[in-house]
């Protein structure tokens, strides 16, 4: 109670009576001082920081505007590049197969006319292509043999 207020106005008296006496005692100003001084660098310190975050929003709208739409369009014509290499796959999967079938053929031409006589026939089945009245006996080329229409993987 009562006794808590008397002590109370007596250190209140006794500190306003210290700050009429006169000037701070030299460590309070040089403490004061290390404050405004700390005070100043954290100052400094946020300004530096808020420039740093205006600078990276202005980058962060200068990625949204030009570079996102760039890698859109990058993306897209990667998706074109790998359709076309599929297209390509499929193209080099069936010239393998095509020359597969080529080469069982050549092998049935060697077995039936021989090694030596395997140029001759090739110039000769040119020759009875141009002239349809060919030997019966000849190696025929089949219509289903040409397998190749490359036109169908390349627009």
């Amino acid at each position: 109670g009562t006794e808590d207020r008397l002590l109370h106005l007596r250190n209140l008296c006794a500190d306003v009576a210290n700050l009429l006496k006169g000037p701070l005692p030299l460590e309070s100003e040089k403490k004061l001082d290390d404050i405004e001084a700390s005070l100043e660098d954290t100052l400094t310190r946020i300004d530096e920081f808020q420039a740093f975050i205006s600078s990276i929003q202005s980058n962060r709208k200068e990625t949204e505007q030009k570079l996102i739409p760039q890698l859109v369009a990058r993306t897209s014509q990667i998706e074109n590049i790998f359709t076309q290499i599929d297209k390509l796959e499929t193209f080099i999967k069936l010239l393998e197969d095509s020359a597969t079938k080529m080469e069982d053929r050549v092998r049935q031409v060697n077995g039936a006319f021989g090694e030596n006589k395997l140029k001759t026939f090739l110039g000769s089945l040119l020759r009875n292509n141009a002239d349809t009245r060919g030997n019966g006996k000849a190696f025929q080329w089949k219509h289903g043999d040409i397998v190749l229409r490359h036109k169908e993987y390349f627009e």
